[in-house]
């Protein structure tokens, strides 16, 4: 397992307080056992920001379906999404939690995914609701992804304008962030679309 707890540092100092960070607030499921397939719709908000949406995926679990939902939502505009996968899932009762007969025990869910590199990162939930759990988990580690791409690109450009400001104490601490956070994921087509940008320039119309 990689040092997610360095990188989730330096994703909250790059990012300062405007990481992606969802919350469901309820969700519509629909299965068919045979064959197996579940469509979700899950209704979420970023709690940075209040703004509300739906995902909307589908799969052969809960779990898929909403997984394919969040990269369908946002690889276009994170496409390092597309290079990371399901390495492990799990669902365990607290069973230091819950009243009375423990019918409401803390269902904890952990959700291990991998990267292009094959690095791997645990990402957990623990809520009497299973299925909450189980939604809540996968958001983490979608949500870890997004924002270390987003933290990247912030980290990258910053590195490049201290390039041409000929600043190298910053050169150096940029360099030392980015080789934290190349550990994510592959960020190989994300530097090639901001390198298509720059050189595309501004548009004037």
């Amino acid at each position: 397992m990689q040092d997610k707890d360095a990188i989730d540092k330096l994703i909250d100092e790059v990012l300062d307080g405007t990481e992606l960070r969802l919350v469901v607030d309820s969700y519509g499921l629909e299965e068919n056992l045979e064959p197996a397939h579940v469509h979700v719709e899950c209704r979420v908000h970023d709690e940075r920001t209040g703004a509300t949406q739906v995902i909307d995926g589908d799969g052969v679990g809960l779990v898929d379906a909403v997984f394919h939902g969040m990269v369908a939502r946002y690889a276009g505009e994170f496409p390092s999404l597309t290079t990371i996968r399901f390495a492990d899932f799990s669902i365990k009762a607290d069973v230091t939690s819950g009243g009375g007969a423990r019918s409401d025990m803390a269902a904890v869910a952990s959700l291990t995914i991998a990267n292009s590199a094959g690095n791997e990162y645990i990402f957990s939930d623990a809520s009497p609701s299973i299925t909450r759990s189980a939604l809540a988990s996968v958001l983490r580690g979608v949500e870890f992804f997004i924002n270390s791409e987003r933290a990247f690109i912030a980290v990258y450009r910053a590195l490049n304008h201290a390039r041409e400001a000929n600043r190298p104490d910053s050169v150096a601490r940029y360099t030392t962030q980015l080789t934290t956070l190349v550990q994510a994921t592959s960020y190989s087509e994300v530097i090639e679309q901001i390198r298509e940008k720059e050189l595309a320039g501004p548009k004037h119309g």
